[in-house]
Parts: structure tokens; C-alpha cells; sequence
């Protein structure tokens, strides 16, 4: 599906942006999209979370002696070449993951790979407890769409635990009509079936529903089940998204609400 370029956007990018004209708001965006639901991936999008799954990362490859890397590498016993594998891998779901970190280091998980997802993200919890926050803007994005009627969803490759665990830090219970976690639906992104699961639980179509997502692998997702793509770059290049997203934010500040 090929996107006008015009209606593509960056707000704080735009030269001839003035603190009189913001960019585009809310309304507008919803307006354009004749969007009747918005689904959320959540790592990336409503939770600035890439450095604790970093670190969670880097501690399961660490426990699990999968490297002896030279000294002069970033971290002690990881390589430059694991994390560049393992930031490669966000938005993917750990089952396709952590096959991969062990491929790299010539082994298999065999039948401890939910044991080793059931690790990473215990561990993950653990280091971002009482330290993740919102992403700037999407409180009162969320707000917003509540006082307009429109439905929200959270469409995660992450485990069900993961959801519960942000709700709760963040006070959001009630926000958001579905919750669709890896758990609810058989392939990962970059298959759709995330997103298709939550519309089915909205009752909305997907061509009048707005996927916001940070990975690649997310927005083609969002674009192979039909639905509007919006990317916020915090973990890319707003020049990386442009190809692929109808829409892109550095964040919800770039909406005026």
C-alpha cells in the first residue's frame, strides 16, 4: 500500500513550524484517518522501555556464557555484534529472538525456551520497576481519544505479564477496551495477526484503524493486515520510517492535543 507523501509528517522537523502553528493535532490526525480505533504497540511507543530490555538482554546472554567478546567491547561479556543483534530484534517476539542470540553463539535452546523468555522478562520487570515512564504526550493522547469516543488497544509481542506490569506502574487500568498480548494470537510480527486480533476485539475495521508502532517489524505488520501505520522514532531515524509509515512522530508531543 503506497502512501501520499504530503500527509506524511514530522512535525519537529518542519522548519516553518512557529509555537503559533504546532503541527498537526490530534483531531486532525483522526479526522484525516476517518479513524474509528487506535491500536498501540507498547515497548517503544507507550513506554520508553529499549534500555531495560537492553539490559535484560545483556543479562540472559551474560547467565548463559553465550560470549567471551575482547575487552575492548562495550559491554564485558557481550559483543558490539550481539547487541547489534539483539537491538536488530525489537518488536520481534522472543521465540523468534532468543533462537537467534543462540544460533550466534553455535547453540540451541532446545526445550528451555520458554523457561529463557520466562527469564528475560522477569528480568526486564525487575529493571524497570519504578524507573520506565510514559512516553512524553501519550497520557494525554489517551485522554483524548477516551473523551472522543474512540477505542484504544495495546498490541504487544510481549507476555501478558509485561502488560499488567505497565498498566499498574502507570495507573492505567480502564484506558484501553482490548489488551492483545503474545499469548492471544500465533505469529509474531512482522504477521499481522497482533493487530487483526485486537480490531476483532474493538468490532472495527482495519482501513479505519491507526496502528502506532516504533519497529519495522511492527509497521509492516500494521501495513500487511491493511491498517494506517503511524511510527514514533525512539528506537529509529525518522528517516528509517518514512518508507514504510503514513505518519511519523518523534514522539506524542509532536500531536498537539
Amino acid at each position: 500500500m503506497d502512501y501520499p507523501v504530503g500527509i506524511r509528517t514530522t512535525p519537529r522537523n518542519q522548519e516553518d513550524m512557529t509555537d503559533d502553528h504546532p503541527g498537526l493535532t490530534v483531531l486532525d490526525l483522526l479526522r484525516e484517518a476517518d479513524c474509528e480505533a487506535v491500536i498501540f504497540d507498547m515497548d517503544g511507543v507507550l513506554a520508553d522501555t529499549e534500555e531495560f530490555h537492553l539490559e535484560a538482554w545483556i543479562q540472559l546472554v551474560e547467565t548463559h556464557s553465550l560470549e567471551n567478546p575482547d575487552s575492548g567491547d562495550t559491554h564485558k561479556n557481550v559483543s558490539d555484534g550481539m547487541l547489534k543483534l539483539i537491538r536488530g530484534t525489537f518488536g520481534q517476539a522472543n521465540d523468534a529472538i532468543i533462537p537467534l542470540l543462540w544460533k550466534k553463539a553455535g547453540r540451541s535452546p532446545g526445550a528451555a525456551l520458554e523457561s529463557l523468555s520466562f527469564e528475560k522478562e522477569e528480568c526486564y520487570r525487575n529493571c524497570a520497576r519504578d524507573r520506565v515512564r510514559p512516553m512524553p504526550g501519550i497520557e494525554d493522547f489517551l485522554r483524548l481519544l477516551r473523551d472522543e469516543s474512540i477505542p484504544a488497544a495495546i498490541g504487544t509481542s510481549g507476555p501478558e505479564e509485561n502488560v499488567s506490569f505497565l498498566l499498574e506502574e502507570f495507573g492505567w487500568t480502564g484506558l484501553f477496551s482490548s489488551l492483545v498480548h503474545r499469548g492471544r494470537f500465533k505469529a509474531g510480527k512482522p504477521a499481522p495477526d497482533c493487530f487483526l486480533k485486537a480490531v476483532e476485539d474493538l468490532g472495527r475495521a482495519p482501513a479505519k484503524t491507526i496502528v502506532f508502532e516504533d519497529s519495522l517489524h511492527g509497521l509492516e505488520a500494521a501495513r500487511k493486515g491493511g491498517f494506517l501505520p503511524a511510527a514514533i522514532a525512539s528506537t529509529h531515524e525518522p528517516g528509517e520510517l518514512t518508507a514504510i509509515a503514513r505518519w511519523v512522530f518523534r514522539d506524542f508531543l509532536d500531536l498537539s492535543c
